[in-house]
């Protein structure tokens, strides 16, 4: 582990050599900022609120927020998931009266024993729909291997569940083995499904690529990936001109693990006043895809103001809201938390 001093003089260094290196020292023209947001926490009623939920995804499905436990079996009874979802009309108005609980729906989804199928199951990570497909990731640890995998199913909202069909259960190439460490965002481009690990770090993974399959779930590739330090820990839904926004997040006792090179993000567009390498990094960061490769965007970062001892918020799932910003949710730590970030997307 590197102290603050050095930490600092390695960003500096960076900067140095970038502003010797960027046209735009020499134009004139300013890089915009990252901005800091604080999150509007929302109050949630029911099983959702316990910090054993531990969330993991969340998707859209028209008006209907679909959020995803990690480990879906302590929400249902044998061969099933469960799952929650909340409607819009809701989240607007606790959006507009923060102190107005929101009480989600459970439903279910039938998955007879997903969890026996798949050696050392450790739980659901990510999930992403094309039209009324369901994809999502699996993470397992096979002895000491990471693994990972990808399943789909068929939304019934009709009934209010999910059906998986189990009878096809796709391995995704890992690249890399971390404890703790696999595909933990799922997003779909046209008839692409495109899982997107959460390590893509300089340190970790040189050449961080994102592995492409087709809505059959047949792995067809690799995509190129932006490098970003830390976590990447889950991704929004990609809009019409190919953007989607990440989630990214550093927990400081992971240093260590993840051994972070200089972040660019602090290069690109400042930070550095108040940079310091033992603190949390809460952020949302805004990607493109560009055919076949995935690029950061000219966006600044949308850093979390962070809470005032310093404690970690682990922000597992994250959608946009249209017009008025994104809803994030945590996993157990601190506890089960579900938050509006408001934030205008004219940019």
């Amino acid at each position: 582990m590197f102290g603050k001093s050095s930490a600092l003089g390695l960003v500096l260094g960076a900067v140095l050599f970038y502003a010797g290196t960027d046209a735009s020292a020499f134009s004139g023209k300013q890089t915009p900022r990252a901005t800091t947001v604080t999150p509007i926490v929302l109050e949630l009623e029911g099983p959702l609120g316990d910090p054993q939920a531990e969330v993991s995804g969340m998707t859209w499905k028209g008006d209907t927020l679909v959020v995803l436990p990690q480990d879906p079996t302590l929400f249902a009874g044998e061969d099933q998931l469960g799952f929650f979802v909340m409607y819009r009309d809701q989240l607007l108005a606790a959006i507009d009266d923060p102190a107005r609980p929101i009480l989600p729906k459970q439903v279910q989804c039938l998955a007879p024993e997903l969890s026996d199928l798949v050696r050392g199951f450790d739980g659901l990570e990510a999930m992403g729909l094309m039209g009324d497909r369901c994809y999502m990731t699996v993470e397992a640890k096979e002895d000491t291997v990471m693994a990972g995998y990808l399943v789909c199913g068929q939304v019934d909202m009709v009934n209010n569940e999910v059906v998986m069909d189990l009878t096809k259960l796709t391995s995704i190439p890992m690249g890399l083995n971390l404890p703790n460490i696999a595909e933990e965002s799922i997003i779909v481009d046209g008839r692409r499904v495109i899982t997107i690990s959460e390590a893509n770090g300089a340190n970790v993974s040189p050449s961080p690529v994102g592995k492409v399959f087709n809505d059959a779930i047949e792995y067809q590739g690799t995509i190129p990936f932006p490098r970003i330090e830390y976590r990447v820990t889950d991704a929004t839904r990609v809009d019409e001109d190919g953007h989607f926004w990440v989630l990214n997040y550093f927990f400081p006792p992971e240093r260590e693990k993840l051994n972070p090179d200089v972040d660019p993000e602090l290069v690109r567009f400042g930070g550095l006043e108040s940079y310091d390498p033992e603190a949390c990094v809460e952020r949302l960061l805004e990607l493109r895809i560009e055919g076949d490769r995935i690029v950061r965007t000219d966006t600044p970062p949308v850093n979390l103001a962070l809470l005032p001892d310093n404690e970690c918020r682990n922000w597992e799932a994250v959608v946009r809201f249209e017009g008025r910003g994104f809803l994030l949710m945590t996993d157990k730590y601190p506890g089960t938390l579900m938050a509006f970030v408001p934030y205008s997307f004219d940019h």
